[in-house]
């Protein structure tokens, strides 16, 4: 299972990668939009656990970006601390898309993680 976390504060991004790590997750990490972008048009991931506000741009240009894999689109899982932006989000986009309001605990990424992962 390979989970790509993007997010510009490096304390959320190293506290995730962490905490999935330990659970046997293969975990890589990127705090721009951009580098987001790069990283799923050169990898498939199961999962992207994903922060809208980020510094280059807003992170939902990584939902365009993300190509279709064999299994379909990667799950994504959005962080963040506004959670009107859940009801802002277009129909299709949340057939792709869990929410996790911050601040969350590691019980609660887990099971958001682990939702998302299974079948």
């Amino acid at each position: 299972m390979k989970i790509l976390i993007v997010d510009d504060e490096y304390v959320i991004r190293h506290g995730c990668r962490m905490i999935l790590e330990e659970q046997g997750y293969t975990v890589e990490t990127t705090a721009t939009c951009g580098e987001a972008i790069d990283a799923v048009s050169s990898n498939a991931y199961d999962l992207v656990l994903l922060d809208l506000k980020l510094p280059d741009r807003d992170g939902t240009e990584l939902f365009k970006a993300v190509p279709r894999g064999i299994n379909g689109y990667p799950r994504i899982i959005v962080m963040s601390g506004y959670i009107n932006l859940r009801n802002n989000m277009s129909a299709v986009d949340q057939a792709r898309f869990d929410f996790l309001p911050k601040p969350f605990t590691d019980e609660e990424l887990l099971a958001a993680v682990e939702q998302n992962t299974m079948g």
